[in-house]
């Protein structure tokens, strides 16, 4: 709703309001008003478009991978116990490493590249998905799976038609904490050195004493967080109307 951006109105004109009388006396730190003309400046000139297909492209392309890889280890960990058995620890310690340390291994290995960015991405997105959706496999309604029992269905339709659909919700949620996780990886990666994308355009204006650029850059990426979490919950109540009522409400 629009009534829910009110404090962010209130905030960008108590901003502007501090600076312009003077209570704030940061040197770097302009008035919400020429931040807004730098971000006009930077779509004009078409240099936020580029920068910011970038990003999204690394962001949504690893997630997408990552969402695939991850409901499909997810179910086998909950439906295969020798899986489990032999595989839950490790996953466990890999997904207690810090994410942000992992970033100078895939430079090594990728080099400052697209390549390096999906794949950074592709390891942020992974374990909110597969956790999630091991932990709504685990998490259905046993009298759901008796009714599987009672009609006779093998265990991949059990799985396909009653296990998937209830875990929905859980693989939901799953899917967004990995969208913002991955987007968060890959604007510290093109931080980190790779010359493209919003993270670089970002440091680069820091670094050439543009504050203004610089906070339209920030101003920029929450933006985009903002959408690409609005389209995902978009897409998930068009798909799933029913299922997704309350999880859009409990994340």
């Amino acid at each position: 709703p629009l009534l829910g951006l009110s404090p962010c109105s209130g905030l960008l004109a108590l901003w502007e309001l501090l600076i312009r009388l003077k209570f704030i006396s940061f040197d770097y730190v302009p008035p919400a008003s020429e931040v807004a003309i730098a971000a006009r400046d930077l779509i004009v000139s078409g240099e936020l478009w580029m920068n910011l297909q970038h990003t999204l492209t690394a962001a949504i392309l690893g997630w997408i991978i990552a969402c695939v890889v991850g409901v499909i280890l997810g179910v086998l960990l909950a439906v295969l116990r020798p899986m489990w058995t032999y595989s839950m620890a490790s996953v466990d310690a890999l997904r207690s490493l810090p994410i942000v340390a992992f970033v100078p291994v895939a430079v090594l290995l990728f080099g400052f590249s697209l390549q390096m960015e999906i794949v950074l991405s592709f390891y942020g997105a992974l374990w909110p998905v597969l956790l999630n959706t091991y932990a709504g496999m685990r998490d259905v309604e046993p009298r759901l799976l008796e009714v599987g029992r009672v009609m006779r269905l093998r265990q991949a339709a059990q799985i396909w038609k009653l296990q998937l659909p209830s875990a929905t919700s859980h693989i939901f949620v799953g899917m967004r904490l990995g969208l913002a996780i991955s987007l968060v990886l890959t604007l510290v990666a093109e931080m980190v050195g790779n010359p493209a994308g919003l993270g670089f355009a970002l440091v680069q204006a820091a670094q050439a004493l543009q504050p203004a650029q610089m906070f339209a850059y920030i101003v920029a990426i929450g933006v985009s967080g903002i959408i690409l979490n609005g389209c995902l919950m978009g897409l998930a109540r068009l798909l799933f109307a029913g299922q997704m009522a309350s999880a859009g409400e409990s994340s």
